[in-house]
């Protein structure tokens, strides 16, 4: 039983250390969006902060962004302004990224493109 006690402890102790450790993608990106799709604003550009895995706004941006990236660079986030909301996915790797993105409230959709800058 302390074998077993003393490999739990250890588990445990890794697991805490594994969500101490900063996240590879932490960081403030550019994004630039792009519609493909129904009648919103050809081009956007805001900013994302990144840290631990967790996305947010960066800067002054007019829509409030918030979601979450896995450690292989999976993206899932959603940029929200009232009523209207914006959901993203696709994969960040080594300082840049790509992916989709849709409004089913604004009826358009399209594709982004990230670049970390700090």
């Amino acid at each position: 039983m302390g074998a077993s006690l003393l490999s739990w402890v250890d588990t445990a102790q890794a697991q805490r250390r594994s969500f101490e450790t900063p996240h590879s993608h932490d960081g403030v990106y550019a994004v630039d969006i792009t519609t493909q799709q129904g009648d919103c604003d050809r081009a956007y550009h805001w900013s994302i902060a990144i840290s631990g895995g967790h996305i947010t706004s960066a800067g002054d941006t007019p829509m409030e962004a918030s979601g979450q990236i896995n450690r292989r660079g999976i993206v899932a986030l959603a940029f929200r302004r009232m009523d209207k909301v914006a959901h993203v996915t696709g994969r960040l790797a080594e300082g840049s990224g790509s992916g989709t993105w849709s409004s089913p409230s604004l009826q358009c959709a399209g594709s982004w493109h990230a670049s970390r800058h700090s």
